[in-house]
């Protein structure tokens, strides 16, 4: 099963007890820092996280902090997220995620990791340009 999904339109989940939604804005992540400050908070990383790519890698494959089990990212206004940046960080992160997602199968029984993308072409791009499988509600 793929880690990400496109979805067909907006999303709103209610997370129960076992379960962390995070919301990615595009429009209030254009650059890097601000997305590391927006994942950081709703993930409630550690406050010695490091806002760089190796820490982020580090920090999704440990999230030993939470006690919930299932975490969501959901993408919305993709096509604007990290508009500051170059189209090869976006799709760093993406492979980052992608990579945790499935760190996380291989240790069956802690979290899952589930990437969610609302309805944008440039996330069908950015995931078919890197090769990441991903399912289509449309």
């Amino acid at each position: 099963m793929a880690n990400f999904k496109i979805l067909s339109e907006l999303c709103v989940i209610v997370p129960n007890e076992n379960q962390v939604v995070v919301y990615v804005d595009g429009e209030e992540n254009l650059s890097i820092e601000q997305f590391y400050h927006t994942i950081a908070k709703q993930l409630q990383f550690p406050s010695d996280f490091g806002t760089n790519l190796d820490a982020f890698d580090e920090m999704l494959n440990d999230l030993s902090w939470l006690a919930q089990n299932e975490i969501f990212i959901v993408f919305r206004n993709y096509d604007d997220f990290l508009a500051d940046e170059n189209d090869e960080l976006r799709e760093i992160l993406l492979t980052i995620m992608d990579d945790a997602a499935e760190e996380w199968k291989s240790d069956a029984g802690t979290k899952s990791l589930k990437i969610l993308i609302e309805p944008s072409e440039l996330g069908v791009d950015d995931l078919e340009t890197i090769g990441i499988s991903y399912e289509d509600e449309a």
